[in-house]
């Protein structure tokens, strides 16, 4: 822009970028408060790379109700980028730099999520459509490098299959305008007794507290520090910025199970700190959660919690499984960020085993690694090349509880696990892998560019797998190599790269997910913020270990200091902050396009019957 010559000085105003909002949105949303007639909505290489001709048009518009620039898409079954003609084109939308009324953009709203579905609100306006590609003398060189139809392939698989985004939109059921506050339909009013050391300890814990209180729980908070001179209980009062907590200070001669015992209403859910001995003699009714005075300090998210999550918190069991072979280096950079991370006291079971991969492969390695002895127990399959968010657990433990427990327990047996990595790439396109960016996915399908979603594909680098679907696994596992249905050369999942897998465990999950209509819950954070990432070091399925390559890997890990301060991403932004209902889920397939668990599950059926297959799945119970 500085090399541009203005008759007029000019005017810049310079506005923030919230990182919930997508390109088109932030931009809109700024361009609404223009007091001018025109916008010009530039990308981050501005008019640099166009020529004269192009820059006096955008500078210099001529009359025109629709958005005008050089860089067009046209949407249809062979959806394509316009190229440069000597004639204006029809365009479904542009991409950046175009030029516009600045009137197009003062009612756009929830249509301006994308680029794609900008264009597509503009067309139902205009018969032209969404935009007009300028013409281009015949001497203009074409440049095409703008174009990146592949990574919205996912989105163009949608359009070619028919699928209508309103219809996947409404069938999610997407619930992101409900005010963050609201209750829960199923967060069933309880009185809570809180139980602990000091005032820090409360101020640490009040973001939890203050959530509880807004949800409509009835509160009791009681902290055993007292002065040596309170001879009798106190009352008194904790001013926080999300609300007042009225608390009890305990004289010497007071234990907090009498207190609670003696109060008009017993508590249904009693949490304290994991150090105190009181063992709440009395109150046998009452679920105890103990949590470490450490982890105090990075409990918001379980403001999230329902009270019936809350009365669940001690049933799942989580092992965690480590499969290595000779990279100690990577093996104690895992342990070091297993060490680091807030376990919350709910990892009911720790038992890290060490597999040493032998004859079998990694293949029996992963598939032998653990085995579920209940259906409250759960895997998390790590590899020693990933490494670990010290919010791991957090994140588990709340989508456990979110999807498994309460009143979705049993309900939801299409799920097969949770990931903790958040992928960059898709791997399963027979063409190769391509890069991927689930956000402007479910943006062009009409979702919340940073919900949670489900998908088909297992992950391998950070997860965690489910009782019933793990042991349904061995058990395809077996039938699949005793060839007694059909051979092992059978290619069960069409078009997919994974079959050209030898000995991958994956590549038969795969199969497995493919045939059952399965799916795994996904984080889907700002900057691809994860919680786990993988190193991409030299083993059975990396020889080459190149910067490009591990780049395309590697993933930011979330941070303890995240949070509305602005200092990093945090575990509760989500839509509403907190997780999705289950019917709000975004689903994908294995390729990356968005569908409907129907389409999944009948998908799946169709090739069972194909193959010659019966029989149960998880599914059946």
């Amino acid at each position: 822009m500085s090399q541009i010559e203005f008759s007029k000085h000019i005017q810049c105003s310079i506005r923030s970028w919230k990182n919930t909002l997508s390109e088109s949105e932030a931009l809109l949303q700024a361009a609404v408060t223009s007091s001018t007639d025109w916008l010009l909505i530039l990308d981050e290489e501005g008019l640099g790379r166009l020529d004269n001709e192009i820059q006096h048009v955008l500078l210099n518009p001529p009359p025109t109700p629709l958005p005008l620039g050089p860089r067009g898409v046209w949407l249809s079954h062979n959806t394509s980028c316009i190229s440069p003609s000597d004639s204006p084109r029809k365009a479904s939308y542009l991409v950046p730099p175009f030029v516009m009324p600045v009137s197009l953009a003062s009612h756009a709203g929830e249509h301006a999520r994308s680029w794609p579905a900008f264009g597509a609100y503009l067309s139902s306006l205009d018969i032209w459509g969404g935009g007009i590609v300028l013409s281009r003398s015949s001497q203009t060189k074409q440049d095409m490098n703008w174009c990146t139809l592949k990574e919205q392939q996912p989105v163009l698989e949608m359009l070619r299959s028919g699928i209508d985004s309103d219809s996947l939109f409404d069938e999610w059921t997407s619930s992101s305008d409900i005010a963050s506050d609201e209750i829960l339909l199923d967060d069933t009013p309880m009185i809570f007794g809180i139980v602990l050391l000091d005032v820090n300890d409360l101020k640490l814990f009040a973001p939890v507290a203050c959530r509880l209180e807004r949800s409509g729980h009835t509160l009791h908070i009681a902290l055993y520090q007292h002065e040596e001179t309170q001879r009798s209980p106190e009352s008194r009062f904790l001013e926080h910025h999300l609300c007042t907590l009225s608390y009890r200070v305990l004289s010497a001669h007071e234990s907090p199970a009498t207190w609670l015992n003696e109060a008009e209403e017993n508590p249904g859910i009693i949490i304290t700190f994991s150090e105190t001995t009181e063992s709440f003699e009395g109150c046998s009714s009452a679920r105890v959660i103990r949590i470490p005075r450490a982890d105090l300090e990075h409990s918001s998210w379980m403001g999230a919690l329902t009270s019936h999550e809350w009365q669940e918190w001690n049933v799942p069991e989580v092992t965690l499984t480590i499969i290595t072979k000779d990279r100690p280096q990577s093996l104690s950079r895992l342990l070091g960020s297993i060490s680091e991370a807030r376990i919350f006291a709910g990892i009911t079971v720790v038992c890290l085993c060490i597999i040493a991969i032998i004859h079998g492969g990694l293949l029996t390695a992963i598939a032998e690694s653990w085995f579920p002895h209940s259906n409250n127990s759960y895997g998390v399959l790590l590899e020693d090349d990933v490494e670990l968010s010290p919010l791991f657990y957090a994140w588990i433990k709340m989508a456990l509880l979110r999807y498994r427990y309460g009143p979705n327990r049993g309900k939801i047996p299409q799920m097969f696990g949770i990931s903790l990595y958040q992928p960059k790439n898709l791997e399963l396109d027979v063409a190769g892998r391509r890069p991927f960016n689930a956000s402007h996915i479910l943006l062009s399908a009409g979702a919340h560019p940073f919900t949670p979603y489900l998908s088909q594909i297992p992950c391998s680098w950070g997860a965690v797998y489910f009782p019933e679907h793990w042991m349904e696994f061995h058990d395809y596992l077996t039938t699949r190599f005793s060839e007694e249905v059909f051979n092992l050369t059978q290619v069960v999942v069409p078009n997919v790269r994974s079959n050209q897998w030898k000995m991958s465990w994956k590549k038969y999950f795969i199969e497995l997910v493919y045939l059952r209509g399965y799916v795994m819950l996904y984080p889907n954070f700002p900057q691809y913020v994860s919680l786990s990432t993988n190193h991409l070091e030299v083993g059975s399925h990396v020889k080459i270990r190149s910067k490009e390559k591990r780049e395309s890997f590697s993933v930011p890990l979330m941070k303890l200091t995240g949070g509305s301060d602005g200092r990093g991403v945090a575990l509760l932004d989500l839509p509403r902050g907190s997780l999705p209902d289950w019917t709000s889920l975004p689903i994908l397939n294995l390729t990356g396009a968005p569908v409907t668990l129907h389409m999944l599950y009948e998908t799946g059926i169709v090739r069972q019957v194909e193959l010659g297959l019966h029989g149960g799945s998880a599914r059946d119970g």
